[in-house]
């Protein structure tokens, strides 16, 4: 299993406690590799001076660790024949890039593809050409200053220096379309069927927005900050999610982080996981929805972004566990192994677009303390979908984990699909 960490493609790092895959390997029997790839300005440098095809630096250190595997994972005990690449959210952005770049015809260095709250292929908004930013740094840095242009200054300055002054000044840099590594358009190159044929396995968190949402006080303003600045479209998100509805508080921060949630990551898991299974693709998809005290890092926000991965890798803290909690992340992270080792077969259930039951709603059901924190204060209230509706059902997989039909979750997401075909193209 070959994980690819998030942090928007801007930071982060492979050496987190909580992507240790000891055990993965200790239960499950799977050899788990974590890669570093260069981010922001180190890994996708957008400087007219470079080649189209040398700007996702990151992007090429992802697929050199891939043929590192494929050359060394045998000396492990592994089989370079049976590498499933996994990662959460610009991880699974990467992961979806690899999915996209790999033509029909092609064999790509790995056979399976977990995608955890990400994807490149259904934007909410335009990629932007951060050019820009590039010029806005050799500015900030005094270049070309005695060097002869702007890369040649940036190359030779000195890599704390271009650190601070990113975080300082807030620069973001994203990848291009090279045709290499990532695709013009990711959705329409998967519609076409043109792609290698990797069963996925992908979902979402049932309250991924609270923690983007934090301190927002009037949705209208928060949407048209997103870039919805139609009023037509704000006024008919704002009705489709009533405030005091089932799974939306009574503030304007519980609506704008639920149909951030919804708008960002939950639809586009669920077009994706569509239009993967409509070119006979296997897909697979989860919705986690259980949170927990021990991992809350404030009250309120519930069953945050990020907030599975350290069940999937059983990296919770120790303190205060419940049985409830073990047991969820014991069946998690046998459902990730288990489409490991087997994707064409699936992690447990229907897969989509069989025409039955083929999400699972992970923690919605049979959890007492698997309840979303919603209140003030982190009292518990109901989950982000009514489980009343959603309780008390005949197919239980275990561990409060339960089979439903995607509609039950997914029946906003035809709002999204105009801005999805909208914002497909991505720049070069």
């Amino acid at each position: 299993m070959f994980w690819i960490y998030g942090g928007s493609l801007q930071f982060g790092t492979a050496g987190q406690p909580g992507y240790d895959g000891s055990y993965f390997a200790a239960y499950e029997d799977v050899i788990v590799v974590t890669t570093n790839y260069r981010t922001n300005v180190f890994g996708f440098p957008t400087s007219p001076e470079i080649p189209v095809n040398g700007r996702n630096l990151g992007f090429l250190d992802q697929r050199a660790a891939l043929d590192w595997v494929q050359q060394n994972i045998a000396g492990f005990g592994g089989s370079p024949d049976k590498v499933t690449i996994f990662g959460e959210s610009a991880g699974a952005f990467s992961v979806d890039a690899l999915l996209t770049s790999f033509p029909a015809n092609s064999t790509p260095p790995f056979r399976g593809a977990i995608l955890q709250s990400g994807q490149f292929s259904y934007k909410p908004n335009q990629t932007p050409s951060t050019v820009p930013q590039w010029n806005k740094l050799a500015q900030l840095l005094n270049c070309p200053g005695n060097y002869s242009s702007n890369l040649a200054c940036l190359r030779a300055a000195n890599a704390s220096a271009i650190k601070n002054a990113i975080e300082v000044n807030i620069l973001e840099f994203n990848p291009v379309a090279d045709g290499i590594t990532l695709v013009s358009d990711p959705m329409q190159q998967r519609l076409s069927g043109n792609i290698a044929k990797i069963p996925v396995f992908e979902g979402s968190n049932a309250q991924e927005g609270r923690v983007f949402a934090v301190g927002q006080t009037n949705t209208t303003a928060y949407l048209q900050s997103l870039g919805l600045n139609d009023t037509a479209t704000i006024k008919a998100l704002e009705a489709a999610y009533p405030l005091n509805s089932p799974g939306i508080g009574g503030s304007d921060y519980d609506q704008s982080a639920q149909i951030f949630t919804e708008l960002v990551f939950q639809c586009p898991a669920a077009f994706h996981a569509n239009a993967t299974a409509s070119i006979g693709i296997p897909a697979w998809r989860y919705y986690f929805n259980a949170s927990f005290p021990n991992f809350q890092p404030f009250p309120g926000l519930g069953v945050y972004h990020s907030s599975e991965i350290p069940l999937v890798f059983s990296t919770y803290a120790r303190k205060n566990v419940t049985t409830q909690q073990y047991a969820l992340s014991q069946t998690m992270r046998r459902m990730w192994a288990s489409f490991a080792k087997n994707p064409a077969a699936g992690p447990g259930w229907n897969p989509v677009g069989t025409g039955m039951e083929a999400s699972v709603l992970v923690g919605a059901d049979g959890l007492g303390e698997g309840g979303i924190f919603i209140g003030e204060n982190g009292t518990v209230a109901k989950g982000a979908y009514d489980l009343g509706v959603l309780g008390n059902r005949d197919n239980v997989l275990g561990s409060g984990v339960t089979i439903i039909d995607q509609t039950e979750v997914d029946f906003r997401c035809g709002l999204y699909a105009s801005l999805y075909q909208r914002n497909a193209r991505i720049g070069g």
